[in-house]
Protein backbone atom coordinates (compact mmCIF):
# COMPACT_ATOMS: atom_id res chain seq x y z
CA UNK A 1 0.00 0.00 0.00
CA UNK A 2 1.23 3.46 -0.94
CA UNK A 3 1.64 6.39 1.59
CA UNK A 4 -1.54 7.82 2.47
CA UNK A 5 -3.11 11.25 2.10
CA UNK A 6 -2.68 14.01 4.78
CA UNK A 7 -5.62 16.49 4.52
CA UNK A 8 -6.33 19.23 7.00
CA UNK A 9 -9.19 21.43 7.54
CA UNK A 10 -8.50 25.14 9.36
CA UNK A 11 -10.86 28.35 9.85
CA UNK A 12 -11.51 30.58 12.64
CA UNK A 13 -14.29 29.63 14.79
CA UNK A 14 -17.49 28.48 13.43
CA UNK A 15 -16.17 27.77 10.05
CA UNK A 16 -17.65 24.40 10.11
CA UNK A 17 -13.96 22.92 10.31
CA UNK A 18 -15.28 19.61 12.48
CA UNK A 19 -18.88 18.78 10.83
CA UNK A 20 -16.72 19.04 7.36
CA UNK A 21 -14.40 16.86 8.25
CA UNK A 22 -16.38 14.44 9.84
CA UNK A 23 -18.43 14.14 6.69
CA UNK A 24 -15.82 14.36 4.16
CA UNK A 25 -14.69 11.27 6.32
CA UNK A 26 -17.57 9.45 6.40
CA UNK A 27 -17.83 9.68 2.67
CA UNK A 28 -14.14 8.54 1.89
CA UNK A 29 -14.88 6.18 3.59
CA UNK A 30 -18.06 4.74 2.17
CA UNK A 31 -16.04 5.28 -1.30
CA UNK A 32 -13.87 2.76 0.27
CA UNK A 33 -10.91 4.48 0.70
CA UNK A 34 -8.97 3.60 4.50
CA UNK A 35 -9.54 6.84 6.56
CA UNK A 36 -9.19 7.95 9.88
CA UNK A 37 -10.52 11.48 11.49
CA UNK A 38 -8.28 13.10 14.07
CA UNK A 39 -8.29 16.71 15.26
CA UNK A 40 -6.61 19.58 17.47
CA UNK A 41 -6.50 20.13 20.32
CA UNK A 42 -5.98 15.76 20.69
CA UNK A 43 -7.34 13.81 23.47
CA UNK A 44 -3.55 13.39 24.96
CA UNK A 45 -2.81 14.63 28.40
CA UNK A 46 -1.15 17.81 26.61
CA UNK A 47 -4.21 18.25 24.38
CA UNK A 48 -6.85 17.94 27.20
CA UNK A 49 -4.79 20.60 29.37
CA UNK A 50 -4.99 22.95 26.29
CA UNK A 51 -8.56 22.44 26.05
CA UNK A 52 -8.99 23.29 29.72
CA UNK A 53 -6.41 26.60 29.52
CA UNK A 54 -8.33 27.93 26.29
CA UNK A 55 -10.79 28.88 28.86
CA UNK A 56 -8.68 30.94 30.93
CA UNK A 57 -7.62 34.60 28.93
CA UNK A 58 -4.03 35.38 31.38
CA UNK A 59 -2.67 32.17 29.59
CA UNK A 60 0.64 34.06 28.04
CA UNK A 61 -0.05 33.14 24.05
CA UNK A 62 3.84 32.00 23.68
CA UNK A 63 2.63 29.28 26.26
CA UNK A 64 -0.34 28.03 24.51
CA UNK A 65 1.62 27.76 21.35
CA UNK A 66 4.34 25.83 23.24
CA UNK A 67 1.78 23.71 24.32
CA UNK A 68 0.18 23.36 20.50
CA UNK A 69 3.68 22.96 20.01
CA UNK A 70 3.87 19.78 22.22
CA UNK A 71 0.75 18.47 21.93
CA UNK A 72 1.22 18.09 17.77
CA UNK A 73 4.55 16.03 18.20
CA UNK A 74 2.65 13.82 20.10
CA UNK A 75 -0.27 14.02 17.73
CA UNK A 76 2.03 13.00 14.85
CA UNK A 77 4.15 10.45 16.01
CA UNK A 78 0.88 8.43 17.99
CA UNK A 79 -1.59 9.06 15.06
CA UNK A 80 -0.62 11.21 11.75
CA UNK A 81 2.56 9.11 10.95
CA UNK A 82 1.65 5.85 11.79
CA UNK A 83 -1.72 5.98 9.98
CA UNK A 84 0.26 7.34 6.97
CA UNK A 85 2.36 4.87 7.12
CA UNK A 86 -0.24 2.15 6.28
CA UNK A 87 -1.47 3.70 3.51
CA UNK A 88 -4.36 5.66 5.15
CA UNK A 89 -6.47 8.78 4.48
CA UNK A 90 -6.08 11.16 7.65
CA UNK A 91 -8.23 13.38 8.02
CA UNK A 92 -7.31 16.85 10.77
CA UNK A 93 -9.73 19.28 12.15
CA UNK A 94 -6.78 21.96 12.51
CA UNK A 95 -3.07 21.85 12.71
CA UNK A 96 -0.09 24.01 12.61
CA UNK A 97 -2.04 26.89 10.90
CA UNK A 98 -3.82 27.35 13.70
CA UNK A 99 -0.80 27.91 15.51
CA UNK A 100 -0.08 30.48 13.38
CA UNK A 101 -3.54 32.25 12.72
CA UNK A 102 -4.16 32.25 16.38
CA UNK A 103 -1.13 32.97 18.20
CA UNK A 104 0.03 35.21 15.62
CA UNK A 105 -2.98 37.29 16.23
CA UNK A 106 -1.81 37.64 20.02
CA UNK A 107 1.35 38.76 18.61
CA UNK A 108 3.43 36.02 18.97
CA UNK A 109 5.97 36.05 16.27
CA UNK A 110 4.91 34.07 13.44
CA UNK A 111 8.92 32.88 12.20
CA UNK A 112 9.03 31.53 16.42
CA UNK A 113 6.24 29.44 15.81
CA UNK A 114 7.55 27.68 12.68
CA UNK A 115 10.59 27.56 14.47
CA UNK A 116 9.10 25.51 17.25
CA UNK A 117 7.05 23.35 14.44
CA UNK A 118 10.07 22.49 12.46
CA UNK A 119 9.81 19.07 12.58
CA UNK A 120 6.02 18.46 11.64
CA UNK A 121 4.57 16.60 8.83
CA UNK A 122 3.55 19.04 5.98
CA UNK A 123 -0.49 17.91 4.99
CA UNK A 124 -0.70 17.30 1.65
CA UNK A 125 -4.45 19.34 1.46
CA UNK A 126 -4.95 21.98 3.24
CA UNK A 127 -8.22 24.01 3.08
CA UNK A 128 -9.04 27.05 4.37
CA UNK A 129 -13.07 27.66 5.09
CA UNK A 130 -13.56 30.85 5.07
CA UNK A 131 -16.45 32.95 7.15
CA UNK A 132 -16.56 36.67 8.50
CA UNK A 133 -16.02 37.32 12.30
CA UNK A 134 -19.55 38.65 12.76
CA UNK A 135 -21.01 34.62 10.84
CA UNK A 136 -18.73 33.31 13.33
CA UNK A 137 -20.00 34.80 16.31
CA UNK A 138 -23.72 33.90 15.26
CA UNK A 139 -22.69 30.57 14.66
CA UNK A 140 -20.97 30.37 18.23
CA UNK A 141 -22.90 32.52 20.11
CA UNK A 142 -24.77 29.39 21.59
CA UNK A 143 -22.03 27.21 23.78
CA UNK A 144 -22.40 26.87 27.00
CA UNK A 145 -18.66 27.68 28.07
CA UNK A 146 -16.61 30.61 26.19
CA UNK A 147 -13.27 30.45 24.77
CA UNK A 148 -10.64 33.85 24.80
CA UNK A 149 -10.71 33.78 21.29
CA UNK A 150 -14.36 34.83 21.15
CA UNK A 151 -14.41 38.36 20.04
CA UNK A 152 -14.99 39.72 16.51
CA UNK A 153 -11.69 42.13 16.61
CA UNK A 154 -9.88 38.81 17.75
CA UNK A 155 -11.31 36.70 15.05
CA UNK A 156 -10.96 39.33 12.60
CA UNK A 157 -7.31 38.71 12.83
CA UNK A 158 -6.54 35.52 12.58
CA UNK A 159 -8.94 35.65 9.72
CA UNK A 160 -6.55 37.66 7.63
CA UNK A 161 -3.83 35.51 9.09
CA UNK A 162 -5.52 32.63 7.47
CA UNK A 163 -6.08 34.93 4.05
CA UNK A 164 -2.37 35.85 3.99
CA UNK A 165 -1.23 32.37 4.05
CA UNK A 166 -3.83 30.25 2.00
CA UNK A 167 -2.20 33.07 -1.06
CA UNK A 168 1.07 32.21 -0.03
CA UNK A 169 1.24 28.43 0.37
CA UNK A 170 -1.45 28.30 -1.66
CA UNK A 171 -4.39 26.84 0.36
CA UNK A 172 -7.75 26.39 -1.11
CA UNK A 173 -10.37 28.24 0.07
CA UNK A 174 -14.10 27.61 0.34
CA UNK A 175 -16.86 30.07 1.17
CA UNK A 176 -17.94 28.44 4.41
CA UNK A 177 -21.10 30.78 4.42
CA UNK A 178 -22.46 28.81 1.48
CA UNK A 179 -25.17 25.82 2.01
CA UNK A 180 -23.62 22.50 3.51
CA UNK A 181 -24.17 20.66 0.23
CA UNK A 182 -21.89 23.35 -1.79
CA UNK A 183 -19.49 23.36 0.35
CA UNK A 184 -18.93 19.54 0.68
CA UNK A 185 -19.21 19.57 -3.27
CA UNK A 186 -16.35 22.06 -3.50
CA UNK A 187 -14.12 19.86 -0.64
CA UNK A 188 -15.11 16.74 -2.28
CA UNK A 189 -14.09 17.67 -5.71
CA UNK A 190 -10.37 19.16 -4.38
CA UNK A 191 -9.92 15.39 -2.72
CA UNK A 192 -11.04 13.29 -6.01
CA UNK A 193 -8.52 15.37 -7.97
CA UNK A 194 -5.67 14.52 -5.51
CA UNK A 195 -6.92 11.21 -5.41
CA UNK A 196 -6.17 10.44 -8.68
CA UNK A 197 -3.48 11.57 -9.54
CA UNK A 198 -1.85 11.19 -6.35
CA UNK A 199 -3.02 7.87 -4.79
CA UNK A 200 -3.62 3.88 -4.81
CA UNK A 201 -4.01 1.48 -2.53
CA UNK A 202 -2.97 -1.58 -4.14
Amino acid sequence: MNKGIFIVFEGIDGSGTTSNSKLITAWLEKLGYPTIWTSEPTQSDIGMLIKKKLKTPTLDPHIDALLFAADRIWHIEKIIKPNLEKGYIVISDRYFESSIAYQGAQGVDIKWIQLINKNIISPDITIILDISPEKSLERIKNREIKEKFESAVFLKKVREIYLTRAKIKKYYIIDAEKEINHIQEKIKNIILRYIRENYSSE
